[in-house]
């Protein structure tokens, strides 16, 4: 039930003049968001809540009205109503306070992954120019358009974390819209992001092994997305998978669906964590974990969404996990 409803039941009980305590109860909630130590100040209250709770008489307050009372049990009552007000504005406190504890820690572990991503890029981008520089001065031109490839990559891998803010911003906003055209899901989405990604790949000595028995996999939706979608779930599968092991991809055009699976060995979760992978800033793996602060999945299941789609997560602690997208095929909508 609303706070302010509450209150506003127990002012009419008591009929001791609800529009005074309103806008007292108002005025505190303005007031008391300020309050630099408001636990110790809700106990303060509570205390004192009691004591004068322990020493009022008995009282129905359906059948009592205050005019009824005399002085001493009318000025208790306003009292305890007084005190009540208080300690509701106190526990609306703590609890903005609190989320906006929990909010900061959120933003500022996402600063600090978005800083390191990009210290790590940028340096070594510098890196590689610096070669680049060398070798143009020297007349050696070997190697100069493998590690232009090399930087090409890095750019992606930085536009790629910029896209995922990008979007997480628009889906917070309720903005996120969708462009439609036909593309082929692997060819022109899957395909592109494994490449982009293939410098990970290698550093953990894992590849992406894809299942299909169609040739083609046309579907009208929003590319851009896509390759998000893609990059989101084969970062994962990279992050928490076994070393040396495989990233299976595996699509299925069934009954006018296309069915998309991406499965690992790895980590895993426990089945009371699964459900909430989705959800914004969720971290299960460990806390202290700075690589990962829970976007990702959560800008992927609200574009799959956004594209009429489902998504679920299904895994097995310490041995393997497994992401579903199923989507309504529709490569006969030109």
């Amino acid at each position: 039930m609303d706070e302010n409803k509450q209150n506003n039941n127990l002012f009419d009980k008591v009929n001791i003049g609800t529009k005074n305590y309103q806008e007292l109860y108002e005025r505190g909630l303005k007031l008391i968001k300020t309050e630099p130590e408001p636990k110790k100040l809700m106990m303060d209250i509570l205390d004192e809540y009691l004591e004068r709770l322990e020493d009022l008489p008995p009282i129905d307050f359906n059948t009592s009205k205050l005019e009824q009372m005399d002085v001493e049990t009318k000025e208790k009552v306003k009292s305890l109503v007084l005190f009540g007000t208080q300690a509701a504005l106190i526990r609306e406190n703590a609890k903005i306070q609190a989320e906006l504890r929990q909010a900061n820690d959120n933003y500022r572990d996402l600063l600090s992954v978005v800083t390191s991503e990009f210290d790590k890029s940028i340096s070594s981008i510098s890196g590689y120019v610096q070669i680049i520089r060398k070798r143009l001065e020297e007349n050696k031109y070997e190697s100069i358009g493998e590690i232009s490839h090399y930087i090409d990559r890095l750019s992606k891998n930085m536009y790629g974390i910029v896209d995922t803010l990008r979007c997480m911003s628009l889906i917070d906003q309720d903005k996120l819209t969708i462009e439609p055209r036909m593309f082929d899901l692997v060819h022109d989405a899957l395909n592109p992001v494994i490449a982009e990604m293939d410098v990970r790949l290698q550093k953990k000595g894992m590849h992406v092994k894809l299942n299909s028995h169609e040739i083609k996999h046309l579907y009208q939706g929003d590319e851009r997305y896509f390759k998000l979608v893609f990059r989101n779930l084969i970062h994962n599968a990279i992050q928490y998978g076994n070393p040396s092991s495989e990233i299976n991809f595996e699509i299925e055009h069934k009954d006018k669906h296309i069915k998309m699976t991406v499965y690992n060995e790895g980590a895993g979760l426990n089945a009371n964590k699964v459900d909430k992978i989705f959800n914004k800033y969720s971290r299960f793996h460990d806390k202290n974990d700075k690589t990962n602060v829970g976007i990702g999945l959560y800008a992927v299941k609200n574009i799959i969404e956004a594209h009429g789609g489902t998504i679920k997560a299904e895994s097995e602690f310490s041995r393997w996990m497994r992401i579903t997208i199923i989507l309504t095929s529709n490569a006969n909508q030109l």
